[in-house]
């Protein structure tokens, strides 16, 4: 008996009649190796890592399913945890037809479901069920007599890219819930199996202490091997813009065929008719870093298609848009061959939409992970190449800026994503270790769970047996006191911790489920139906334009009071406003731009504009010194610092001089310094001594308050945070190090 068939006769007979049914003419590798850890072993944990499209669902849901038919009813014995509603909607069709021949119902539970639906998983418990993070915090806090019956005799759990949870808010969060789901297991100490499915993990032992935090060795890896034969197709091209055109292209209003033309002439015109001609008969996705500039892109394109007599195949996808037409966009892509959406990180995850036959993305993008994500969404079909075509605007060279100024940092990022993306490298995740707003969270969701705990109850659940382990208990008292004060939580006559007013009022709010901090947004609204949404605090006002859903509008009303936007029609371009953030670029894409600028060798997927702007940038580092770490004297009293770290150590390089009364202008790889060079010579010494404290240089950052609860904890508790993880203190010990022994350039 081969491989495939021993890892094939292992599963349930159900299983094995529907995947001939379904046309199954064999097993994948990374599935034989998934079937036959899981259920021919007693491993407590899988990881299972592959490329998009490789089978990791298939892979994680045979063997669980097989298990799960043997199970007698009366708990749900599956339970799939994803980041999205939209992946949970796709994924359960995939779920539901793997269960064509199990007597195993398949349930999702989030906020577009049913009370109905849920009501009738309560009463009668089985199957499988599909959850966000968020829907699961509601469910243990509001259906808490009924956990024991539901979650009594859990097999599984399976985490759908997993790479989305690690290092963030939303991960440590996860993590939290499963330690408390596992509370209501018949068997706790021993409780449910874990699977993690993730295309693109930067650390395996992160991902191996997060399945399974006491023991991680004990966490099987089963990884799809990198000689599948995909062939990768990459193409770089690039745009110099002048600050005229920018200008032009952020408020163009002209009515009449001559904006066409300026648009088309400026830097944004001609890489959207280079888009229209690369995408033209292909199924694409086009990732685009802003939605105001993934909207004028989208506008861009068709009207060229408009103009030349081309079908308008260009579409719109981000979390601003209203569900129907993100619905819409998805089913449109996945029903007509032939279109182009414009999306932000919406469509990175795994949600079907047919076949991709190209992927473009517009900027430079924030994390190789992210690049190498969004890469995986094309050539899913075997046999066909991912395509990969990325798109720059580069300012023009002015000759009386600064040499950093005059670097195109977006262009040397592009190229220093894409070599380490090749090379296989991908940032690895970085936990936080001291976040007091999610800890603040989880205090509010468990007393609102138990009624009432002691503290020690609650250091014991969330810190001890929980994510939150390097909190110590002085500083979880210091934490339980401020909420005090606040009247968050309150101490009952029996001594135990209950929720006070304030700490009530908090936890019936609809928005307390996630513990990442939404945006406050009015709807946009065209004839009573909704088109999206605007952040509240910069609506555009009646008589304003702006570009949403694909479509111009015009502004008729604002209705503060109920919180919506009226829209017509309207022919005039205009950006709408949302709110962004910007990303912390990690120090290994930084020094690996900083390499790009020593080398000879031309990357040889550059269109020949980007070669050029590459020779002159690299040109432009020699003369000025900007290739090495060094301090450069830029003129009396002022200093340029080129550290090529991470944005964490710069921001915190930054704060140090700050801290002296020095004005800092911080560049993405660089800052200048109004101080003689000297000078900061004595502050680096400093921190490379480690005579600055972390605090004290906490204490200078503001604003202070950025994660959702921080504004129940006061100043000296958001300083610890912030000097945890809002800084890199131990990197930018030693940058400082480093450049005080490098060679000066006077």
């Amino acid at each position: 008996m081969t491989e495939v068939e021993s890892a094939f006769a292992l599963l349930a007979e159900p299983v094995q009649r529907q995947l001939y049914r379904m046309g199954w003419r064999e097993l994948r590798q990374i599935q034989v190796d998934a079937i036959r850890a899981y259920l021919g072993s007693e491993e407590d944990a899988l990881l299972i890592t592959a490329e998009t499209a490789a089978g990791k669902t298939e892979a994680a849901f045979l063997p669980v399913l097989s298990k799960a038919a043997a199970a007698r009813p009366g708990s749900v014995r599956a339970l799939y945890i994803g980041p999205l509603k939209a992946l949970i909607n796709d994924q359960m069709r995939r779920v539901e037809e793997l269960c064509g021949y199990l007597e195993l119902p398949v349930h999702r539970w989030h906020g577009d479901v049913a009370q109905s639906q849920k009501a009738a998983l309560v009463a009668a418990p089985d199957g499988v069920v599909l959850i966000t993070p968020e829907s699961l915090e509601s469910l243990l806090i509001n259906r808490t007599r009924q956990l024991g019956t539901l979650f009594s005799r859990l097999q599984a759990v399976v985490i759908d890219e997993l790479h989305a949870f690690l290092g963030s808010e939303r991960g440590l969060h996860l993590a939290s819930l499963l330690v408390r789901l596992r509370r209501y297991h018949e068997q706790p100490s021993r409780g449910f199996r874990m699977l993690g499915l993730s295309a693109t993990i930067g650390d395996v032992e992160v991902a191996r202490r997060f399945l399974m935090p006491d023991a991680p060795e004990r966490v099987k890896v089963i990884k799809q091997g990198s000689s599948e034969g995909k062939v990768v197709q990459l193409r770089l091209h690039a745009y110099e813009v002048s600050k005229e055109q920018d200008a032009t292209e952020t408020d163009e209003e002209d009515e009449d065929d001559s904006e066409a033309f300026s648009m088309r002439r400026s830097a944004m015109g001609r890489l959207s008719a280079d888009l229209v001609a690369h995408c033209d008969r292909k199924s694409a996705l086009v990732f685009v870093n802003s939605k105001a500039d993934l909207e004028m892109y989208a506008d861009l394109c068709n009207e060229h298609c408009k103009q030349s007599g081309l079908p308008e195949n260009f579409l719109v996808h981000h979390g601003s848009l209203a569900r129907e037409h993100r619905e819409d966009t998805e089913a449109r892509m996945k029903g007509t061959p032939g279109l182009t959406t414009f999306c932000s990180s919406t469509l990175e995850m795994g949600i079907d939409i047919g076949n991709v036959s190209m992927v473009g993305q517009i900027g430079a993008p924030f994390s190789v992970a992210s690049l190498k994500q969004r890469m995986g969404r094309s050539g899913r079909r075997d046999g066909e190449p991912r395509r990969l075509r990325m798109y720059v605007l580069v300012p023009k060279l002015e000759p009386n800026s600064s040499a950093l100024e005059r670097l195109p940092v977006e262009l040397l990022r592009a190229v220093a994503s894409v070599e380490l993306m090749l090379s296989g490298w991908v940032e690895p995740p970085t936990p936080a270790s001291t976040d007091l707003s999610t800890l603040v969270h989880q205090v509010i969701s468990s007393i609102a769970e138990c009624a009432s705990l002691s503290a020690l109850e609650l250091y014991q659940r969330l810190c001890i047996e929980g994510p939150f382990r390097q909190i110590e208990k002085s500083l979880f008292s210091r934490v339980l006191r401020c909420l005090g004060a606040k009247d968050v939580v309150e101490q009952s006559p029996s001594g135990g911790l209950i929720l006070g007013l304030e700490g009530e009022r908090i936890r019936a709010s609809k928005e307390f489920y996630a513990a990442f901090l939404g945006k406050v947004e009015v709807a946009v609204l065209y004839q009573g139906n909704k088109v999206g949404t605007l952040p509240i605090d910069i609506l555009p006002q009646p008589g304003e334009f702006l570009m949403l859903a694909g479509k111009r509008w015009s502004v008729v009303e604002a209705d503060f009071a109920h919180s919506a936007v009226q829209v017509v029609p309207a022919r005039r371009r205009r950006r709408a406003k949302f709110a962004g953030s910007v990303a912390d670029i990690h120090y290994r894409v930084h020094e690996r731009m900083r390499e790009i600028l020593e080398e000879d060798s031309m990357p040889v997927y550059l269109a020949s504009e980007a070669q050029r702007m590459l020779v002159e940038a690299r040109k432009l580092a020699r003369e000025a010194g900007l290739g090495q770490r060094r301090l450069v004297k830029v003129g009396e009293g002022s200093t340029l610092v080129l550290p090529w770290c991470g944005s964490k150590a710069q921001r915190t390089l930054a704060t140090a001089f700050k801290m002296q009364g020095w004005t800092v202008i911080e560049h993405s790889v660089g800052l200048e310094v109004t101080a003689e060079l000297s000078d900061v010579r004595s502050a680096l010494r400093s921190l490379a001594d480690r005579t600055l404290a972390s605090e004290a240089l906490a204490e200078h950052i503001q604003p202070k308050a950025c994660r959702k609860f921080d504004e129940l904890l006061d100043d000296e508790l958001l300083d610890v945070g912030i000097a945890h993880d809002g800084l890199d203190y131990g990197s930018a010990c030693e940058v400082a190090r480093m450049l005080l022994i490098h060679p000066l350039y006077l």
